[in-house]
């Protein structure tokens, strides 16, 4: 008899690579998909709205105040939301609206992850000193009281869109710190690790080749959440005077405006505010989805 090995199977010749993988799953997880499409919309509407919109945002018509929606008697397609108390179309500053949203919540997720990351990631390689130093900023960060600060902070510095941003991002640094130093303590005994040390790899090359691509979901998903929180922040902000200021549209404006009318014109106030309800979901969705896709074995 032949001792020759017996050919491979076809099946162990088309092994699946991680990204195929991953697109296979991702094509069967449904809340993946649902926070995919409500993050996709989003982003036409905050970067397509000058042509998206179907009318100025800033056009006045004081003729025709609080006209009613379409669906309402008297309603039009030309007002699909009907108009504020100034006239203005509420449906094409709702779309305008996304921008600041997009770029407040966005914005502040990436700096604070830049910054939260970076300083768990030094903690939890390099210990000793340094992971004292991070562990007591983020001891202090933790002690602040986080929306109080911010209230603090846009009085002072102003309600524009970069001061928001910035100030948001101040704020959430810490959370991404925590996790991401816990995450490092873990890979950091790995033999990958202890081979690119050996090999002579110089400490950002581990920091940011080797230990990053495997806590990346990690950050993920509490970028994902800070995003959401970042949106609810600076529509509150915006709803007590202390956010953007009008006329510039934004949804936490758009909610404040409507309370004069919440009772008989109640459509001006849960338009908005269900907005930001499906955004945040939908941020949140998405983030989970691809923690799930990227590390399955981590989920039941």
């Amino acid at each position: 008899m032949s001792n020759a090995p017996a050919p491979l199977d076809n099946m162990d010749l088309a092994m699946p690579t991680p990204w195929q993988q991953s697109w296979s799953l991702a094509k069967r997880h449904i809340g993946l998909q649902t926070g995919a499409l409500i993050v996709l919309v989003a982003l036409i509407w905050a970067v397509f709205a000058p042509w998206i919109a179907p009318a100025d945002p800033y056009a006045q018509d004081l003729a025709n105040r609080l006209a009613p929606a379409v669906w309402q008697d008297g309603g039009s397609w030309a007002h699909v939301l009907g108009t504020d108390g100034f006239g203005r179309d509420v449906f094409s500053r709702l779309i305008w609206g996304t921008q600041v949203t997009m770029i407040v919540g966005f914005g502040a997720a990436v700096i604070s992850g830049i910054v939260g990351s970076t300083l768990g990631m030094l903690g939890g390689y390099l210990g000793g000193r340094v992971d004292a130093a991070v562990i007591f900023l983020i001891n202090v960060k933790l002690a602040m009281p986080g929306v109080l600060i911010a209230l603090s902070l846009v009085s002072i510095f102003g309600g524009s869109l970069l001061s928001i941003t910035i100030i948001l991002s101040l704020l959430f640094w810490d959370r991404f710190a925590v996790v991401t130093r816990t995450a490092t303590q873990q890979v950091r005994t790995r033999e990958f690790i202890a081979a690119a040390e050996c090999s002579g790899a110089s400490r950002g090359w581990i920091l940011f080749r080797e230990i990053l691509p495997n806590i990346a979901n990690q950050i993920i998903v509490i970028g994902s959440l800070e995003m959401g929180i970042a949106i609810l922040i600076e529509a509150a902000l915006s709803f007590l005077g202390l956010g953007i200021q009008p006329p510039t549209p934004s949804w936490g404006i758009l909610v404040s405006e409507a309370r004069d009318t919440m009772f008989f014109k109640p459509h001006l106030i849960v338009a908005p505010g269900l907005a930001i309800c499906i955004l945040v979901v939908g941020i949140n969705l998405l983030g989970d989805g691809i923690r799930d896709i990227t590390e399955p074995q981590g989920r039941n």
